[in-house]
């Protein structure tokens, strides 16, 4: 399939895990990917660095991508990062940095991003977790900052529908990838909860997750607009 011929895609979070199968599988469908990521970011066609907390650098990263491609397509807010904290042991500065990733970080990008989307008529696809849609304990700041995004997803959908923008989002359950990693259950905890948040076979692989990015992107979905696909193999069924 080349579905992505002709298209600009801009993905956050390239360097790892989803974003990084995410744009290997818009490039094997003849997509042109700008790869964004505050860790160096490669088997790109345009990488930038860049750290979503500093909102200040957004608007100038995509200024960037217009200047060296011209129009961008697709937006795919990936990037993200997590942990697991008992409430009361949570810290401002922990809780800011993960709804300024997943939540502020996706918002802003979308919206330096929105002039050129609306130039070309295209779409974006957010990642929020299943987390976001049930309850995931020991997680107050990552379950808040992906509601969140599913909340921004579906007003961002009507809000910018009729103007020809798709806005729509993944809500993934455990993925194979490094943010996999910064959840370690705290100390002294019942554990027996963890069974909320269990797989229901297996995780999924991160090329799983990028099939339905594809999907939403594409043209396939083009009667799809504020949606949230979970992808989370019968986990939260």
């Amino acid at each position: 399939m080349n579905r992505f011929e002709n298209k600009i895609a801009v993905v956050t979070g390239a360097a790892s895990g989803i974003g990084a199968a995410t744009a290997a599988r818009f490039r094997s469908e003849g997509g042109t990917v700008v790869g964004i990521d505050r860790d160096p970011v490669s088997d790109v066609d345009l990488a930038i660095q860049l750290d979503l907390l500093n909102l200040e650098a957004i608007s100038p990263s995509v200024a960037q991508v217009i200047d060296a491609c011209g129009r961008i397509d697709i937006l795919c807010n990936i990037a993200g990062l997590g942990h697991f904290a008992k409430d009361e042991d949570e810290t401002p500065e922990a809780w800011n940095r993960i709804i300024g990733v997943n939540l502020t970080g996706t918002f802003f990008m979308s919206q330096a991003c929105l002039p050129h989307l609306l130039e070309s008529q295209g779409n974006i696809v957010n990642t929020a977790s299943t987390a976001g849609t049930n309850a995931q304990p020991w997680s107050s700041a990552y379950s808040a900052s992906k509601g969140g995004v599913i909340a921004l997803t579906q007003t961002m959908a009507i809000t910018n529908g009729r103007s020809g923008i798709r806005v729509n989002c993944i809500a993934p359950g455990g993925v194979e990838t490094p943010i996999a990693n910064q959840f370690t259950p705290p100390e002294n905890v019942d554990l027996a909860i963890m069974s909320r948040i269990l797989p229901f076979d297996r995780p999924a692989d991160p090329s799983e997750l990028a099939s339905a990015f594809a999907f939403l992107a594409s043209d396939d979905a083009s009667y799809c607009n504020g949606i949230v696909l979970r992808v989370d193999g019968g986990m939260q069924a």
